[in-house]
Formats: C-alpha cells, structure tokens, sequence
C-alpha cells in the first residue's frame, strides 16, 4: 500500500513554534567553545534578522545514558569520547521561515561550516519539528526570580542553577500508535515534575528535513555559486516534506537542574510503578527500538522561545 507522505505533512497539526536541529559529529577538542563562538558569531546575527526567528539553544554532549543494557555508556563521558554531538536548535513561528533564513544567508552558513572543518567528522544534519507538548520555564537568577515572586509574577520562571543538563530521548514509534505515544509521555513527564531537580519538557515530533540547512544543495546551483557568488542562490535538493519520517520520530527533551539531578531523576520513568505502568505499555511497547538517550549542556541560549511557548500554553490552559 502507497502512502501520501504529502498528505501526512500537509495534516500535521500546527504548533505554536517550530525547531530546526543542526546537528554535526566533531573532535572533541577542549578549545571548541571559542571555536564555535567565533564560526557562528555572523550566522547568529544573520539568524536574528530572519522574520520568525524566536531564539537558540546551542548544546554539546556530555555522555549516553546506559538504557536497554548499554552498559559501556555513561552519562558523562566528556573526557572519554573523542567525537561529540553538538546540536545548535533554532526556534521559528514556522517552518518556513528557518528556509527563508537559509535561502537569504546560506553563504552565511557555509562560511561558518568551513571554518569548522577541521574538527567535523559527520554532518550538518538538519532534520525539522513541531512542537507537541511544552513545560519549559525560562532560566532567571535567584534575585530576578525572588523579584518577580514578590510581585506574584514569578510564573512560567526558574532559578538558573547555572549546571543544567538536557536529556535528549529519540523515539520511534509504530505506525498508528502516535496518539497513545504522545498522550502517554505527556502524562509521564507531568508525574515525573514531582522528581526532584526537573525543570521542565519538551516534546517535539520530526515533520521534515531541511536540505540546504542539511549542506545540500543541488549540483547546478553549486556550480553557478562558483562562477558567480554575487546574484546566484543554492538551491535546496528536496523540500521539507519530503524529509517526514515513517515510523514516526520523537525527540522527548527533559531538563534537569544539574548532572546529578539527571541521574537519579531519569530511571524512574522506568522504575518507579506509579510511571512504570504508563512508560511501559503506552510510551516503550509503541517503540520500534529502544530509545536512544543522549546527555547535553547548553553552551549558551537566548530563550525568547520558552517565553512564547509559555503564553501558548497559557492561552490553551
């Protein structure tokens, strides 16, 4: 039986943001913070002039989580692994806007990609998501959180701790069982807010992948982009649709105070009963593989996004 991957896409539901997920392979060398700052210093402002752009998040792995008997990971690994993921996440009011951004600055991008090389062993990969469910309060200090508290505004706010970590799960779900996967986790991460050190969630289902984002484009533009940089535009291989999974693919991004907080507080999606019994049967049994878990930090974000995510569920609730 056929299946109209266009008519899938075209009926996802809308979210109220949209996430692009740049995602590369490189050496995990101990000056790559400067290095990253200094290749994606013009293509962060380049991003901020894009109409639709709504804020960041640039993060790097720490480690694996040791689930379904992957005993040699650990979650954090930062000393040990010599390729580490970076993820840099970019929040758009839609997905077309991030294709805008890179039709109007993909020399931008390429620039900022070349200059990191030396270090890339695979990648950019940049798959596109909408934005399921979200609980994810913005990071303040203590004193401007005791401000706003005081002032009976402290709502859809944390306290920075300053050592937050990102568990960052990929599900692959059964055809059909959707629905249930995203009503069930939902539900779990809402019982698993009572677990100390969790900050908030996000779920977030994969609709596409962005070509040009992805450092594709095709062989004409390229040679014309060569010959003549300065009126010719790359020309992206595949539109975003064509990039929609089956099986359907998840990305459940929990947040956590600290390393530690992670540790302790994650397994009990698996280990205490009372979310046992809703992970199990409705979240792990609809899953075509185990989940594969990734540990991350941010190395630095703006966090307009969890602002505007924050008045939608408000306007929801």
């Amino acid at each position: 039986m056929s299946v109209d991957i266009k008519q899938l896409f075209d009926a996802e539901p809308q979210s109220p943001l949209y996430v692009a997920i740049n995602r590369v392979l490189v050496k995990n060398d101990p000056n790559l913070m400067t290095m990253m700052k200094q290749a994606s210093s013009k293509m962060c402002l380049a991003t901020a002039l894009t109409p639709g752009f709504r804020g960041f998040d640039l993060t790097r792995q720490m480690g694996a989580c040791p689930m379904g008997m992957r005993w040699a990971a650990n979650t954090d690994m930062g000393q040990e692994l010599s390729h580490i993921w970076i993820d840099q996440f970019t929040y758009w009011d839609s997905w077309q806007a991030h294709e805008a951004f890179h039709e109007t600055f993909e020399d931008v991008v390429v620039d900022a990609c070349a200059r990191c090389g030396e270090v890339l062993l695979e990648g950019p990969e940049e798959p596109i998501y909408r934005i399921v469910h979200s609980s994810l309060p913005k990071l303040i200090s203590q004193n401007q959180w005791l401000q706003k508290h005081m002032q009976g505004d402290a709502a859809g706010y944390a306290i920075d701790s300053g050592k937050t970590v990102t568990v960052m799960a990929t599900h692959r779900i059964k055809p059909g069982k959707e629905a249930e996967f995203e009503a069930a986790e939902k539900e779990t991460m809402e019982k698993l807010k009572e677990t100390t050190g969790m900050v908030g969630y996000m779920i977030l289902k994969r609709i596409g992948q962005s070509t040009l984002g992805s450092g594709h484009a095709t062989v004409a533009s390229m040679l014309e982009d060569m010959k003549d940089s300065s009126g010719s535009k790359l020309k992206r291989t595949a539109e975003v649709w064509e990039g929609y999974t089956l099986p359907a693919e998840y990305l459940v991004m929990v947040e956590w105070e600290s390393l530690c907080d992670a540790q302790g507080g994650m397994p009990h999606v698996n280990v205490k009963p009372e979310l046992l019994f809703i992970h199990g049967p409705r979240v792990l049994d609809n899953c075509l593989a185990m989940p594969t878990v990734r540990m991350s930090t941010s190395m630095f974000r703006e966090q307009t996004y969890r602002e505007v995510l924050n008045q939608a569920e408000n306007a929801m609730s």
